[in-house]
């Protein structure tokens, strides 16, 4: 599922976004340019240039068109948030490894929420999606504009004489690309350019730090547990902070094993079991298990590559595809699963061994009622508690819950997929942004990381309000007095008696959230002296 930005009634440089997608189309399946299989020729339209204004990463300085000429190019319309986006990432990488320097991917951001725009805060995106290709922030939509964009994601292909050969919106477009971009190579080789981009990539110019990016927490009677998303690994702690256990490697991968050899991908949604921890292994597509006694990893569900929309759950686990698992939550020997990619919520029985969509039609949106005609937006965090299942919404900026007994979904907060803001007081009028982090409090208080806010917010639900419990709406820690006091774009939290932990994701730290003082503090991991040199490593 794409998602759609609503119209823009502006002039586009291209009349119709169908030239597009047929012109992309008849050349991936003829490899020529002809007037049987294209549009009229006379409707080939040149590439726009870019922007001068605009700012560009991963590169020493700004790139032209002109300059470009020679190359293939792929322009990748995207906004970080957003999980078709992201599931195309490694699309692009194949082709960028297929191809080397006869193909140059730029990514134009477009960003759908006001947080997005932030560059600083798109250079954390960039060194975390690991991405190694030139990304432009595109902050007033003025490249999506001139190439009559609509949807994210939209691919535009470029030809080595700067003519628009072609594009498509979504994802699942793999062999379409791989086909256009190889016979557009083949048809220009006298024209081929190999020189290399500048690339001045922007993980290498970032400070190490112990943790990466921590996605989400989850806590139990004795022990925490942190996913260090961009370091692709488990940290195991006790509530003191010293580091028990660390599971995984800097080394993304997909194995399973002791905790040494044993290999996640950008892990994020944590629930301990009773003599384990499952994991949402988000880029692997998969759910593993943590057995806490024997310290072995296993595959519970999922192949290890990503699913398509409608890809049917198999009675064996291990041959299921899931998309994109993006929090867990567990009780009474049911896991619950944020499944952000396809916009639903799954559940798995660990007595029989089964997995189900419990609710959500795979369509994307905000309806409420019966469980199947139920619609989420990229649904991202979880929490249980009594027969309540507690749901942050990202891409609604909403928070909706299902009464797991009565078997229906509502919303409590939010009203749409392009409706979100930072405003407090009664759930009719409040606004959230792209939350994805929630726990409950107790039965009648919600906590939520507002995530693009930077804010931890609390909901309550007998006078139906939400209010601000601490950060605020700026990001610059460096150049603030109280930095230690400032989120920036916190994914996850877990609470444990009175104790609340939070992901500050972008800080690369685990905060600690005291109710009384309505104080944050850092958390501190304690890490052996030589995994904390080999960390930074």
């Amino acid at each position: 599922m794409l998602k759609n930005k609503r119209l823009n009634t502006k002039k586009t440089a291209f009349k119709t976004c169908l030239y597009l997608l047929s012109s992309l189309m008849a050349f991936a399946v003829t490899g020529s340019h002809n007037a049987a299989a294209m549009p009229d020729p006379a409707a080939r339209v040149v590439a726009p240039e870019f922007d001068t204004a605009l700012a560009w990463l991963n590169v020493d300085r700004p790139l032209s068109m002109q300059e470009l000429r020679g190359k293939v190019v792929i322009l990748d319309f995207w906004t970080y948030g957003c999980i078709n986006c992201i599931h195309i990432i490694p699309d692009l990488e194949k082709l960028e490894h297929k191809y080397g320097n006869k193909l140059a991917i730029i990514g134009v951001h477009s960003p759908k929420f006001d947080n997005e725009k932030n560059l600083a805060t798109l250079r954390n995106i960039v060194i975390r999606y690991n991405l190694k290709h030139p990304v432009i922030n595109d902050v007033e939509l003025t490249l999506w504009d001139r190439y009559g964009v609509r949807a994210w994601p939209t691919l535009v292909i470029i030809d080595p004489e700067g003519y628009v050969a072609g594009g498509v919106s979504g994802e699942g477009h793999y062999d379409l690309l791989d086909r256009a971009v190889g016979n557009l190579i083949a048809t220009h080789e006298s024209l081929i350019n190999t020189r290399p981009l500048p690339l001045a990539l922007e993980a290498d110019k970032r400070a190490p730090s112990l943790l990466a990016a921590p996605g989400k927490i989850a806590i139990s009677d004795k022990l925490i547990a942190i996913s260090d998303t961009s370091n692709h690994r488990i940290i195991i702690t006790g509530h003191d902070g010293n580091t028990i256990k660390i599971y995984g490697g800097k080394n993304a991968g997909f194995n399973d094993g002791d905790a040494e050899t044993a290999r996640f991908r950008s892990p994020q949604g944590l629930a301990f079991s009773e003599d384990g921890l499952y994991v949402a292994d988000t880029g692997n597509h998969s759910i593993r298990y943590i057995d806490l006694k024997s310290t072995l990893v296993r595959t519970v569900a999922g192949t290890g590559q990503q699913g398509g929309f409608n890809t049917p759950v198999t009675a064996e686990l291990l041959e299921s595809s899931l998309r994109s698992p993006w929090d867990l939550a567990y009780a009474d020997k049911m896991l619950y699963i944020a499944m952000a990619g396809s916009h639903q919520i799954w559940r798995l029985n660990t007595i029989t061994n089964t997995l189900r969509v419990f609710a959500g039609s795979g369509q994307e949106g905000i309806i409420d009622g019966r469980l199947r005609d139920a619609a989420f937006g990229q649904p991202s965090g979880l929490s249980i508690i009594d027969h309540w299942l507690y749901i942050a919404d990202a891409e609604g900026s909403a928070v909706r819950r299902i009464n797991l007994d009565k078997r229906y979904v509502e919303t409590l907060i939010g009203v749409g997929l392009f409706a979100f803001g930072d405003k407090d007081g009664d759930f009719n009028a409040a606004r959230l942004q792209h939350a994805l982090g929630i726990a409950a409090l107790d039965s009648t208080h919600i906590l939520i990381t507002d995530t693009y806010n930077h804010k931890l917010k609390l909901l309550d639900l007998n006078s139906r309000t939400i209010q601000t419990l601490a950060g605020v709406d700026r990001v610059d820690n460096n150049n603030h007095p109280e930095n230690n006091a400032l989120l920036n774009e916190p994914g996850g939290l877990a609470v444990y008696q009175n104790k609340i932990l939070i992901a500050d994701t972008n800080n690369h730290r685990i905060v600690q959230f005291h109710l009384d003082n309505t104080q944050l503090r850092e958390w501190t991991i304690k890490f052996p002296a030589i995994t904390r040199m080999s960390s930074l490593q």
